[in-house]
């Protein structure tokens, strides 16, 4: 059930909704980082929260500034971590 929730807000969330929350978080986004995280999210959602999220990662690593990369797997963990009784 909480895996056909979290589908339904993934299959929901757009650009912008992305780009507001990382500034929320102090992260600014480029064009092309907000590009390929929209992307990574829509395809690897389900890998990234239950599965081993290192080749993801390890991907966006060559795609996003190391400030950006930095600060997002910084906030993957804090975020992942707050709300795990939910995943």
């Amino acid at each position: 059930m909480k895996e056909l929730l979290i589908q339904s807000y993934v299959d929901k969330i757009t650009k912008d909704d992305i780009a507001l929350f990382a500034r929320s978080k102090n992260i600014i986004l480029e064009s092309k980082e907000l590009d390929v995280l929209y992307d990574t999210l829509k395809k690897e959602w389900k890998k990234i929260l239950y599965e081993n999220p290192t080749p993801v990662f390890k991907d966006l690593k060559t795609k996003l500034n190391e400030t950006t990369y930095e600060q997002g797997i910084e906030l993957f963990y804090e975020m992942k971590q707050k709300y795990q009784s939910f995943l």
